[in-house]
């Protein structure tokens, strides 16, 4: 490995934006092989093309093609260089990005250089051999011979890919194979270009030489529940239902038609029906060339165009299914190519026997085609069956049953339309078909053009009626067909009202400070099997996103953290235990998983409180000015709550939400809603007039029944209320809970939390660090990232003003954390967390968002203070202004301390 470049200490006052551009340099600096390497590949190519360009002439394309049976060197290694056309030259050179920039930061530069240049050799002289005899075996010798082929530059450095391997951990290991042989087989099984072959054997050879660099493997502690073979079992299954499902678009683009499974090739042909020819064919009357007309004639057909689009989708989607771990995909996956096979057979040898005209009816790779067609997906379902027990989800009876009443109503009614008009008006059609002709042919209206290839047809539609039901059967079978399957694959399981009442029951045990917030609405609950302890979830983007830790019992929390875990994997899905603290940190850590501080809870201690002295000068100013104000604190439920004081609440959370660019939040930041529950205690300022000033909701967290602490959430204030009206509810809930504690010291509340501030977990974003000795994982970059975002929303939502808000309590602060198992889920969890904030964001709605990105004036500072509907901007002030102790300030010029956004992170 080379040596890391050691970070650029920053100064204090650095921007976020600044050190996320250092962090792009020193990313780029890692990875300046893979830059340079890809960046000389584009210039060449493009000087290349300028230089024929300018002396006008065309581009030698022909000299870069040769043939197994005339090979020429010299015309093939220019292509290891040169691309035949711009999309070609993006997506190669965005290749070779990709894999020098996955293998250089594990091997080193030389290393790599000389894994992709030894495999690259080793794959062309090989590959090529390979190629040749695997063909000669299928008695094709005399059409590979013959078919023009060209290398790809990414032979020149998936050897390097593939070396890199033996130097990652096991399940990046893992995923980097299985995606490259998937990526490659597609090619290679649908393409048949003989340089294929040559990707196949350079990749090989990279891995094989990696190994011998790099030795043995040693993961005393890698493997464990985190890579179950089930999950294994249902991502390797699941590719290759991808690969079976997007290989014959690869066949119908390829330009060699020469693999094993290319049944779409004359799909996408240059070539057209010659229809004397065809008619010729058809009749009997010549035989050489028929079944390419024959071929040809299909392609044409529109609709039989788009039967062979059709099925694809209805792979994908059982592929995907399968892939998530669903057993409704797998047991459809079962039947689909076993019906396949069946319907192959059927078509090839069981249908001709009993056509009235059989002669000839297959060309002579007909049994080859046959025989492919039939064991790959055959085999493909005789595994899913052997590893079934692997899909535990399973989904809805109702819709299953549905589906397969449609399913086979669908083809009855398709089947009898198309061999009651074939029998009806046969003149529509040349020749005419009889009865037996129709149904020998009644399969090849449902199936997809590739697997219809090397047989002869029958009788072709003469008007556009007979067209129409001659193309239209199959394609209205398909198209319900893709209905159903992804309505199977949305059939989610009904939500566990059981779960739900047994967790309610739960949060009263045992929690900890945020534990309350798992009862509301959104979540999902998995208990453990003792049902002593549960914890709560919901599924976004197929990552399992935890509403803080587990909750119960205190003693089975640390196993829950694995046992959950485990259920996730088992529902591939990627768990990950948001707004967790140290103790779940702590243990996660152990096992493997990486963590991110994303807040500091803010914890106040009842027994402690005081108000005296310099630092709490603030806090008297709010207390002494509602008490010249007339205003007065008052504590309950929000069900015991006058109706006028319900309504005001109301009034004063629509006022604040009217003030927004973006919707409410939610996840584990509450509204009006949650306040409702007659579990949470709400406090709230009201005047000598009955104006409710501002409110406050507070979150119980019981301990064996009994509540020992209150966690602050719900906090908005009404428009033109005096500036420290926040500072007051919470200085008198601290009083009340102190006040408490004293007349009943058995029943003391042990903390009072005002929670954390979200994306405010890096005091300054140069505190990002990595908590591995790498940064392959980019968490830091993540973290920089995650520190912009929080200056980009803070006009919005003012996160840091109220991290600084809470600071004015002298509270101690206690960090939370994301725990994520696997450093490839980053992306997608940064997208599912702001799902889980924001689940009505429209794209609408976030355009309208970023006026409120731009930084105010100085000069109009002042008058934003009056007109906002938010205290964000004046917290940030708070402490340019300092009130006197026995003095209040102006309440034109001083700021009110407090944001009105939620309190929860």
């Amino acid at each position: 490995m080379n040596a890391q470049p050691k970070a650029r200490p920053h100064a204090n006052g650095d921007g976020v934006g600044a050190q996320l551009a250092h962090d792009l340099r020193q990313w780029a600096h890692e990875q300046r092989f893979a830059l340079w390497t890809t960046f000389g590949f584009v210039v060449i190519n493009v000087c290349w093309w300028l230089a024929y360009a300018v002396r006008h002439r065309t581009l030698p394309y022909a000299s870069m093609d040769t043939t197994l049976g005339a090979f020429d060197i010299a015309h093939l290694m220019p292509s290891l260089i040169l691309t035949r056309g711009v999309f070609q030259l993006i997506v190669e050179a965005l290749l070779i990005l990709c894999m020098l920039c996955i293998a250089e930061p594990m091997m080193g530069v030389w290393r790599t250089v000389g894994s992709a240049l030894a495999s690259a050799a080793i794959g062309v002289v090989l590959g090529l051999l390979l190629c040749a005899g695997f063909n000669t075996l299928l008695q094709d010798k005399a059409i590979i011979y013959h078919v023009s082929f060209t290398l790809s530059p990414l032979v020149l450095v998936v050897g390097a890919l593939f070396a890199s391997t033996a130097f990652a951990y096991q399940q990046w290991r893992r995923r980097i194979r299985l995606i490259g042989y998937t990526a490659i087989l597609v090619v290679l099984l649908y393409g048949g270009n003989p340089g294929d072959y040559c990707m196949l054997v350079a990749a090989v050879a990279g891995q094989l030489i990696g190994r011998a660099m790099a030795g043995p493997p040693i993961e005393d502690d890698a493997w464990h529940w985190q890579y179950s073979s089930s999950a294994e079992v249902r991502r390797v299954l699941g590719s290759i239902g991808i690969v079976l499902a997007l290989g014959p678009i690869v066949a119908a683009t390829s330009r060699s038609h020469a693999g094993p499974l290319t049944g779409l090739a004359w799909v996408l042909s240059p070539a057209s029906v010659n229809t004397g020819k065809l008619a010729s064919c058809m009749h009997g009357h010549i035989t050489n060339g028929c079944f390419e007309q024959y071929e040809l004639m299909r392609a044409s057909m529109t609709g039989d165009l788009i039967r062979s689009v059709l099925p694809l989708l209805v792979m994908v989607a059982l592929a995907w299914g399968v892939y998530l771990g669903r057993r409704t995909a797998a047991v459809c996956s079962i039947v689909f190519y076993i019906a396949s096979a069946v319907i192959t057979v059927c078509y090839y040898v069981v249908m001709p026997s009993v056509a009235a005209n059989a002669a000839m009816p297959f060309s002579g790779r007909a049994l080859e085609t046959c025989l492919i067609n039939t064991l790959v997906p055959l085999i493909y379902a005789i595994v899913l069956i052997i590893e079934l027990p692997a899909f535990s989800i399973r989904t809805k009876e109702r819709p299953l049953r549905i589906g397969l009443f449609v399913l086979a109503a669908t083809f009855v009614v398709c089947a009898a339309i198309y061999l009651v008009f074939g029998l009806v008006r046969g003149d529509d059609f040349m020749p005419r078909p009889g009865l037996r002709v129709l149904l020998a042919e009644l399969s090849g209206r449902f199936l997809p053009v590739g697997f219809l290839t090397n047989t002869r047809l029958a009788f072709v539609p003469d008007t556009p009626l007979a067209s129409f039901v001659y193309q239209g059967v199959g394609v209205m079978f398909w198209i319900v067909f893709v209905v159903v399957a992804f309505a199977w694959l949305n059939a989610t399981i009904d939500y566990d009202r059981k779960a739900h009442a047994r967790a309610e029951e739960l949060v009263e045990h045992g929690g900890e400070s945020m534990s309350f917030m798992a009862t509301w609405e959104g979540n999902e609950y998995w208990l453990s099997g003792t049902k002593r302890s549960a914890v709560a979830y919901r599924v976004l983007n197929h990552i399992a996103l935890t509403t803080t830790g587990p909750f119960g019992d205190p003693e089975e929390w640390m196993s829950d953290l694995d046992e959950f875990a485990r259920f996730c994997r088992d529902h591939s899905w990627s768990p990950v235990f948001y707004a967790v603290h140290e103790p779940a940190r702590d243990h996660l850590a152990k096992l493997g998983w990486h963590s991110i501080m994303v807040g500091d809870e803010m914890v106040i201690d009842p027994q402690s409180w005081k108000t005296t002295g310099k630092k709490w000068q603030d806090v008297r100013t709010a207390i002494n000015k509602a008490k010249r104000e007339g205003i007065t604190d008052e504590m309950g439920t929000y069900e015991d709550a006058p109706a006028d004081v319900q309504e005001q609440i109301q009034e004063i959370s629509d006022q604040w939400s009217q003030g927004k660019a973006l919707p409410e939040m939610k996840f584990t930041l509450g509204g009006v809603e949650e306040l409702k529950d007659p579990r949470v205690q709400v406090l709230y300022a009201i005047d000598g007039d009955g104006v409710v000033q501002a409110v406050t909701s507070w979150l119980p967290t019981w301990h064996n029944g009994r509540v020992i602490g209150w966690t602050l959430d719900f906090m908005r204030y009404r428009i033109g209320s005096y500036n420290g009206i926040m500072e007051f509810l919470i200085a008198r809930m601290a009083q009340r809970m102190h006040d408490w504690g004293v007349e009943h010291p058995d029943e003391q509340i042990r903390f009072i939390s005002l929670s954390a501030a979200p994306l405010t977990g890096l005091h300054s974003a140069s505190d990002a660090k990595p908590d591995d000795t790498s940064n392959i994982d980019g968490t830091v970059m993540l973290q920089h990232s995650l520190a912009l975002v929080a200056d980009l929303l803070e006009p919005v939502y003012g996160f840091k003003s109220l991290y600084n808000f809470k600071k004015k309590f002298q509270p101690s602060e206690h960090p939370v954390y994301i725990c994520y198992p696997d450093s490839a889920l980053l992306a997608n969890l940064g997208i599912a967390i702001v799902r889980a904030y924001l689940p009505t964001l429209t794209f609408r709605g976030a355009l309208g968002m970023l006026s409120s990105f731009k930084p105010k004036k100085s000069d109009d500072k002042q008058s934003d203070k009056k007109k906002s509907t938010t205290n964000t901007s004046d917290a940030r002030k708070t402490d340019a202004q300092p009130a006197k102790p026995d003095k209040e300030p102006d309440a034109d010029t001083a700021p009110k301390d407090a944001p009105t956004q939620h309190a929860q992170e």
